[in-house]
């Protein structure tokens, strides 16, 4: 149950933080994520849109026993099923507000980046995160970075049901917990699907995904007060420029982004595709030739495309990756598969499949 005192100390704290890195934000047009009833500023105070999954009606009928007596806000973009990015349409914005938000999002770098997109250069992203070790997540294990990304990576969707298991065992409340039920609570919208720990927040998941390009945003203030010991906050800001990003003033050393070709030739899907549909790919020579590959279970077109072809695995007697490796110096540095490379351009370029 909400305390609205309590409540009013913790948003004037949040309110201190947001006014002392967003100074300007009453001139500037901004967007709170997630409000319900406790908005960071009102409409009255600034130029601010509010954005949720349902309007304020079908949010108070699921949550207003947990706020007696508090006053919603008046939902502006209403997301339905629809993504933020679509919902958001065309819209920009000098500021985001999410307080306790990003825990309850599937997909956090996907979340993070359609911020970035609807923010106009040098705006600001405010947020207030729970603090796991001070919540009910108290025993769960905290997210890292590589799972953020496995998400991210998964086809751009994500299957929440080990964020929703997690979320359920690691309860301190022990909740009773059946595999049957996940699918109806992937419904539900108050489960945790991430949590974090102010003490290594930065280390564990915003270096690590700035260096490797995931993560777009200068951090340009990080804090906890010391009466609200259960969140906080941070306050981002994009850059003027992607390649110039700075964690608390301190210049982020970024990984080189692989060769264009890489990054825009093919979706890796349509690769494989391309790959299978050649006839110079066979899994069942490639099965019988390494037998390691047809123990683990693995899909021998995903392990050749994936890892077999840097290791000298052939994907059939007609191709030697190994040796169009060594020959094509550009493919290997630009990260491509060799065999899709020579079917793509290698091949009318003269280049030879083999020795």
């Amino acid at each position: 149950m909400s305390d609205p005192a309590k409540d009013e100390i913790r948003d004037e704290m949040r309110r201190k933080v947001f006014k002392e890195n967003v100074p300007g934000f009453a001139t500037q047009r901004g967007l709170e994520i997630g409000a319900l009833c406790s908005p960071l500023f009102t409409k009255e105070e600034a130029n601010i849109k509010y954005y949720d999954i349902f309007p304020k009606e079908e949010l108070m009928a699921q949550v207003a026993e947990f706020y007696p007596g508090r006053t919603f806000v008046d939902v502006d973009f209403v997301a339905y099923t629809r993504s933020l990015a679509e919902t958001l349409g065309d819209n920009t914005f000098d500021y985001f507000i999410a307080n306790h938000v990003i825990e309850h999002i599937p997909d956090f770098i996907g979340f993070f980046n359609t911020v970035y997109d609807h923010l106009t250069p040098g705006g600001k992203f405010f947020l207030a995160i729970p603090d796991r070790r001070f919540t009910f997540d108290y025993n769960r294990p905290e997210t890292s970075a590589g799972h953020m990304i496995v998400d991210f990576e998964n086809n751009g969707t994500v299957d929440a049901a080990e964020h929703i298991l997690d979320s359920l065992i690691y309860h301190t409340e022990k909740l009773n917990v059946y595999w049957q039920d996940i699918e109806s609570q992937r419904y539900n919208f108050v489960h945790h699907h991430h949590v974090f720990n102010y003490e290594n927040f930065i280390e564990r998941i915003i270096k690590p995904l700035t260096r490797m390009r995931y993560f777009k945003f200068s951090l340009i203030a990080y804090c906890r007060e010391p009466e609200m010991d259960n969140e906080f906050e941070i306050v981002l800001e994009k850059p003027e420029n992607e390649d110039d990003i700075h964690i608390l003033g301190e210049k982020v050393e970024l990984q080189p982004r692989r060769e264009e070709a890489a990054i825009n030739e093919y979706d890796y899907r349509l690769q494989m595709k391309e790959i299978t549909r050649s006839g110079w790919f066979d899994p069942i020579w490639y099965l019988v030739t390494y037998p390691e590959v047809r123990i683990s279970g693995i899909d021998p077109l995903k392990h050749y495309y994936f890892w077999g072809a840097w290791h000298g695995f052939n994907p059939s007697d007609k191709f030697d990756s190994h040796y169009y490796l060594e020959q094509n110096s550009d493919v290997r540095q630009a990260g491509l598969n060799p065999l899709w490379h020579y079917l793509h351009n290698g091949s009318r370029e003269g280049r030879k499949p083999r020795p």
